[in-house]
């Protein structure tokens, strides 16, 4: 199965108006990339899989704090999208379908899944999910008094 391999850069990613959140935007960009290096080498000696499967371990724990700080900030500036589930929801779920994605390949070591995730699913949803949740979050924490180069909570 051929994959069309969207990769992200964090030169033209969206910025949203908080320097943390672009941080943590831009290491899950550079993450997720070395992920997919290891994914086109994989597919032509598969002496990578225990690196793969290191690195989904990673970007796992990095997407959990990640969007763990984005709800604490969400919570503290009273974030209407929160109180309603939307923006927390729609992390819950990323993590649901991500943890989904990792135990997959831990259990059969199949490429294809994985492969359609990192190159294609994700890349989509991490770039309209930044480009409308994320810059609507840092701009009403912007409107809140959060200083856009604060350190996160």
């Amino acid at each position: 199965m051929t994959v069309s391999k969207t990769i992200l850069s964090p030169e033209s990613f969206p910025h949203v108006e908080l320097d943390f959140m672009n941080t943590t935007h831009f290491e899950e960009i550079e993450l997720v990339k070395k992920i997919g290096d290891y994914i086109s080498a994989y597919q032509q000696s598969e002496e990578e899989r225990d690196d793969i499967t290191l690195l989904l371990d990673l970007w796992f724990s990095h997407t959990r704090a990640h969007f763990a700080v984005e709800n604490e900030l969400m919570l503290a500036i009273n974030f209407p999208a929160y109180s309603i589930h939307l923006h927390e929801h729609e992390h819950d779920h990323a993590l649901t379908t991500m943890a989904g994605i990792v135990e997959a390949w831990k259990r059969d070591h199949d490429l294809a899944p994985l492969e359609q995730y990192v190159f294609s699913f994700w890349p989509q949803w991490f770039h309209n999910h930044v480009n409308t949740m994320d810059v609507i979050t840092a701009q009403f924490a912007r409107m809140h008094g959060v200083e856009p180069h604060a350190a996160a909570h």
